[in-house]
């Protein structure tokens, strides 16, 4: 009995997934939330976990949504925000492609693990500052910095005498584990759309 019992309650949707139930349902029109469950949403999407007692507090005394701002920039502020980035960004730019990707090695010989773990650290980093930083959402496109370690600074021709220039506080010989924010001083580079990560996954593997 006790196994079967188990069996169903593993089975279950509201097991596996975190279920929104809506406390109004036969409500025509548009509602708000109850304040714990505004707590439950906003922490799921920008920590990807449960409310911290601040928020279950301010839920408790129904002052959530009047401090509604201000717990977002709170939220923002702490290291679990790292999950938005993870959680969000990479499926929404579908960056989990770029794990996979296998660009024809006879054409780009020089692109190997390192360079590839270096494309999607710059993403990560560029898009975390953005939303801690609290920046205009036009940076995502038209940017005049972001990050690189040494392989990702020496493929894009930063600050090694290429075309494009780079400032920051210095990349040279520290190696792969440290990326630095440069500032981009010219046009070819600049936002997304312009990133490594962002040019290879929407690419095929002969043309990236």
């Amino acid at each position: 009995g006790v196994q079967q019992l188990l069996k169903v309650v593993l089975c279950s949707p509201k097991f596996l997934f975190r279920v929104e139930l809506d406390s109004l349902p036969r409500y025509p029109g548009a509602h708000p939330l109850d304040e714990y469950k505004l707590a439950a949403r906003l922490s799921y999407f920008l920590w990807g976990t449960l409310p911290d007692d601040e928020l279950l507090a301010l839920a408790a005394k129904h002052q959530l949504t009047p401090a509604l701002e201000h717990q977002v920039r709170r939220m923002l502020k702490d290291p679990r925000a790292e999950s938005l980035t993870q959680n969000f960004a990479l499926q929404w730019l579908q960056l989990e492609r770029l794990k996979t990707f296998a660009p024809d090695n006879k054409l780009f010989p020089n692109f190997d693990e390192r360079l590839r773990r270096a494309m999607l650290r710059e993403t990560e980093l560029f898009f975390s500052e953005i939303v801690r930083e609290d920046r205009s959402v036009l940076d995502l496109i038209d940017a005049d910095f972001t990050y690189v370690n040494e392989t990702l600074a020496r493929h894009y021709g930063l600050g090694s005498g290429g075309s494009q220039s780079g400032r920051g506080r210095g990349f040279g010989g520290r190696g792969d584990s440290t990326f630095n924010r440069v500032t981009l001083t010219g046009k070819e580079r600049g936002g997304l759309l312009t990133h490594a990560s962002i040019l290879t996954v929407t690419s095929n593997p002969t043309r990236t």
